[in-house]
């Protein structure tokens, strides 16, 4: 612990912004056992959320209304859902005995990395939000995102499932399951889930999302109906909402209006349409991660800021993916960026989209991003544009 500890202190004191998973990798390898035992340390357990697609949001909500309660909540800050990021955490707010100062383990788990350590980790509560075709070229087909978050479910005490995705449905012939999703009336956007060609047969929701407008949902209960602020508008952050709400009331006794009121002054997510002050200048940032991700976080923004970089980092595999975006409506970016930038540029030219320039290095990218005028910047990135960019610019966490 000691190791790891002095390895982070080093490490943030070199590389401006720190934010690393190194000072993890060490602790796993001397302390295998560190994230066990810290989590063993807090009274009421662990919750786990995982999932193709609203980890983050549906952690991060789970964890200011836990906090609202008055708990004491240890989580994974910065979506380091991944083992040594959870290690890296471990170091971060643990003492010097790798133990935390929590009532509860609130934790975001990759789904490859969250089935291989969830034999160690027992959780009293998993919640999982939805199979996606998301990041084929690391499980090559949805069914296998179904079987590693089949683990996870089979591994935890209580499970909550996104009752309207049936790759997630099938659980329920395995165990017993809780489900949130849309309500019977909903007229809304239905989201797209990965294919499955079995037919499960559906079960009861206890937590609801009604009916959505703009940056607004009612969700009901079996405790009663929240008339809520999301995130973002969009269906996807409703059933986000509903999954932590749902979560909650398994967890403590919490009254609605508290509920309300927490989600009403719910702070940004990491890098989920988050805005942070650079040089001065208020900068939106959005995170993209697949064809999903990136269309959904298109829906969001008009389409005219200035200046507007899209970043595509070396974390994309595959580039194909991203003729599967519709860049439409978009008129014009000023910086392409990342690794993969010729391939994201190339893709923009056939929607027509004026390209200002074009810069891999995501260092250079952000620093010219920074001389460009305009009032509204705005940047458009993947995992690893989004570390690198906010390492340059000192914002990593």
């Amino acid at each position: 612990m000691v190791l790891g500890k002095t390895a982070r202190f080093l490490l943030r004191r070199i590389r401006r912004g720190g934010g690393s998973a190194l000072p993890g990798t060490i602790a796993l390898k001397i302390q295998p056992k560190l994230l066990t035992r810290a989590i063993a340390s807090a009274p009421m357990g662990l919750i786990v959320v995982s999932g193709s697609a609203g980890k983050s949001t549906t952690t991060k909500v789970i964890v200011e209304l836990l906090r609202a309660n008055g708990l004491e909540v240890f989580t994974n800050p910065s979506t380091a859902n991944i083992r040594q990021g959870l290690y890296a955490a471990v170091l971060q707010f643990g003492n010097l005995r790798g133990k935390i100062k929590a009532d509860i383990v609130v934790l975001e788990l990759d789904e490859g990395h969250g089935a291989a350590l969830i034999s160690e980790l027992r959780p009293r509560l998993a919640v999982l939000t939805n199979v996606l075709p998301d990041q084929l070229d690391r499980f090559v087909d949805p069914e296998y995102v179904q079987q590693k978050l089949e683990r996870i479910a089979l591994a935890s005490d209580q499970v909550i499932i996104n009752a309207d995705d049936p790759n997630l449905l099938t659980l329920a012939s395995k165990r017993e399951v809780t489900g949130f999703g849309l309500g019977r009336g909903f007229e809304g956007e239905h989201p797209e889930y990965a294919i499955n060609f079995q037919k499960p047969d559906s079960i009861q929701k206890t937590t609801e999302v009604l009916r959505t407008e703009g940056i607004s949902a009612e969700i009901a209960s079996t405790k009663g109906s929240y008339f809520v602020k999301l995130p973002s508008a969009g269906t996807h952050q409703a059933l986000n909402i509903a999954a932590a709400i749902c979560a909650v009331e398994k967890t403590c006794d919490m009254s609605v209006e508290l509920v309300e009121d927490t989600l009403e002054k719910l702070p940004p997510v990491f890098a989920r349409d988050e805005k942070v002050t650079i040089a001065g200048r208020e900068v939106r940032l959005m995170l993209v991660q697949n064809p999903t991700s990136f269309n959904l976080n298109l829906e969001n923004i008009a389409g005219d800021e200035v200046p507007l970089m899209l970043m595509a980092g070396s974390d994309i595999h595959d580039p194909s993916w991203l003729w599967g975006v519709d860049f439409s409506k978009l008129k014009r970016v000023d910086i392409v960026g990342g690794l993969n930038a010729y391939d994201l540029a190339l893709v923009l030219s056939y929607h027509e989209v004026e390209i200002g320039e074009v810069i891999q290095n995501p260092a250079d990218a952000a620093d010219k991003f920074l001389t460009l005028s305009g009032e509204s910047p705005t940047i458009l990135f993947s995992a690893d544009a989004m570390r690198r960019t906010r390492r340059h610019l000192g914002l990593a966490k």
